[in-house]
C-alpha cells in the first residue's frame, strides 16, 4: 500500500522536480559564465576573495 502511494505521488510530482532542477542548473551555468566573463578590477576581486574567506572563518568558529 505504502509503495503505491509513493509511486503515484513520485508519478505526480516528477514533473514539477524535473523543473525545479532543470531551473537550477541553468541559473549555475549562469551564474558561472557572469563570473568567467567579469572584467572587474583587482581591487574588487581581492575584496570578494576576502569576503568570502571572513564567511567561511565565521561560520567555523560559530560551529565549533
Amino acid at each position: 500500500m505504502r509503495d503505491d502511494f509513493l509511486t503515484a505521488d513520485w508519478a505526480d510530482h516528477h514533473a514539477d522536480f524535473s523543473a525545479g532542477i532543470g531551473q537550477g542548473l541553468a541559473t549555475l551555468r549562469s551564474g558561472l559564465g557572469r563570473f568567467w566573463q567579469w572584467d572587474g578590477s583587482t581591487h574588487q576581486l581581492l575584496a570578494l576573495v576576502v569576503s568570502f574567506a571572513i564567511t567561511a572563518l565565521t561560520f567555523n568558529a560559530t560551529a565549533a
